[in-house]
């Protein structure tokens, strides 16, 4: 998930244009990356959690910063940027206030509570963008808005959190993940059922090399045979002769 948003991030650097590409994703990234790094953090959990999210964190922030500088619309993007930070600093604060005693829980506690208010809400929040592409998959029968390359790397994602927290009985981490592979699910079905639909739509409507194809040519009354045909064009006034252009 992390390396997913590489390769447009360096066609934006190396075109120096975002196109028609959108922040939102990048935004995605950064805030499922920060808020589970610190759960990773507070679980003690420095394998695989910690420094898997940790990077993810800041390779997010390189992807921002990139496409930011090279957007047409800073300012915009800039406010987006800031509201997100300004939502993540509410778990930032939480897990620091947490961390150094003052909300009077154990390192546990915070750990439990940060996971469910805030890792698991992110989670639900972010597939929010998942399903607005399933629903409209399903409104234009068609798979233009399912990108297969983010399918298959979120569902081996989703997958393998899923049973990382069956193995470890902590279902903080597997819960959401089965909301999120029942979408990945929808969507390889719509993905399947369309791309069939649109194969078949288009076989349909191609001829072979062999096939047989009439054609009716309606003749002027009168005509009954070519030879008056060939005659008529022949001699019709309709029809001259040119002469040929002169050599320079």
């Amino acid at each position: 998930m992390i390396c997913l948003p590489y390769p447009l991030v360096r066609r934006i650097h190396r075109e120096q244009t975002v196109g028609s590409a959108s922040i939102v994703p990048l935004l995605s990234l950064l805030a499922n990356s920060h808020v589970w790094a610190m759960y990773g953090f507070l679980g003690r959990a420095w394998f695989p959690n910690f420094p898997a999210f940790l990077i993810g964190d800041i390779a997010s922030w390189c992807y921002i910063f990139i496409y930011w500088k090279n957007s047409n619309e800073q300012r915009k993007n800039g406010q987006l940027i800031v509201m997100v930070v300004a939502v993540l600093a509410v778990p930032t604060l939480y897990v620091a206030v947490g961390f150094l005693g003052f909300t009077g829980q154990t390192r546990a506690e915070v750990w439990e509570t940060h996971g469910l208010c805030f890792c698991d809400v992110t989670v639900i929040s972010t597939s929010f963008f998942t399903l607005i592409n399933i629903v409209r998959a399903f409104k234009n029968k068609s798979t233009a808005s399912i990108n297969v390359c983010a399918l298959v790397v979120g569902t081996s994602y989703s997958s393998g959190w899923i049973t990382y927290g069956h193995m470890t009985s902590n279902w903080i981490i597997a819960g959401p993940q089965v909301w999120i592979i029942t979408l990945h699910l929808a969507s390889w079905a719509m993905y399947i059922v369309f791309s069939r639909q649109n194969n078949v739509e288009t076989s349909s409507v191609t001829l072979d090399e062999d096939d047989p194809v009439d054609l009716s040519l309606a003749l002027p009354v009168g005509c009954n045979d070519n030879s008056d045909l060939k005659m008529e064009a022949v001699t019709s006034s309709e029809f001259q002769a040119l002469s040929s252009p002169k050599k320079i």
